[in-house]
């Protein structure tokens, strides 16, 4: 049986895969918070939450809060090893300072909180020194 280039078949392929993926245009929000096709951006994606949002939910605290707003704020890698101990844990920076873990969010009322940020991995050891792998949430009080 004779062999048949392989070329041909990836194209279409690529031409299919590429034809089915939303443009980046598209994807990119208007002023007014809507989209090319219409779709309206949520503030659920971006990285950073304002007092304003964070009164808006009545939370006490700000794990709760942003619990509410963020929930993709919390992610776990979860167990990594067979002797089941569990990966660091997100960390809480505030003041360039490490506070603890995630726990102490339950600590700080949202009425005197000004932003909070969700931070990479990165951030973290830049803005503190410390490595955490699962990233960390900055907080910046003060109105």
């Amino acid at each position: 049986m004779p062999r048949r280039p392989m070329f041909p078949c990836l194209l279409c392929a690529l031409a299919v895969a590429c034809h089915s993926a939303p443009s980046a245009l598209a994807a990119r929000p208007d002023t007014n918070g809507s989209t090319a096709d219409g779709a309206f951006v949520t503030p659920a994606s971006s990285s950073t939450i304002d007092a304003a949002e964070l009164q808006r939910t009545g939370a006490s605290n700000l794990y709760d809060a942003i619990n509410q707003l963020r929930p993709g704020f919390f992610p776990s890698r979860g167990r990594t090893s067979v002797l089941n101990q569990s990966d660091d844990e997100i960390l809480v920076v505030l003041d360039r300072q490490v506070l603890g873990g995630v726990s102490e969010l339950r600590n700080i009322a949202t009425k005197i909180t000004r932003s909070v940020r969700r931070l990479s991995a990165a951030d973290v050891f830049q803005i503190t020194g410390r490595m955490a792998s699962s990233g960390g949430i900055e907080v910046v009080l003060g109105r």
